[in-house]
């Protein structure tokens, strides 16, 4: 049993290559100002990805209760993209903000 070894390596035109001048100036101690971070408060890392969860499915959660709301609580689960689908098209007050939701989920 022979393996074959397939590169998939891209050649990027020179233009297109990373430059290194980012990892070189932070390996010198440079980066964003102080005076734009220093404005911001200081957070503990652990609340930071906490938030970052929330803000992530916030999105989720205000097109699942506009959904419940449109609908009068009534799903349908044997096809609810298709029904969420169709209240966004025929709704005319949830409608459009559960198709923004949407596309920010």
């Amino acid at each position: 049993s022979s393996v074959q070894v397939v590169d998939f390596a891209i050649a990027l035109p020179p233009t297109a290559a990373m430059s290194v001048l980012p990892p070189i100036v932070g390996a010198l101690g440079g980066g964003i100002p102080s005076a734009m971070y220093g404005l911001l408060p200081a957070i503990n890392p652990y609340k930071a990805l906490l938030g970052s969860v929330f803000l992530y499915n916030s999105a989720h959660m205000v097109k699942l209760t506009l959904h419940l709301t449109a609908s009068k609580g009534v799903l349908n689960n044997d096809n609810p993209r298709a029904h969420a689908d169709q209240i966004m098209a025929a709704d005319k007050k949830y409608g459009p903000i559960m198709a923004r939701c949407n596309a920010a989920h």
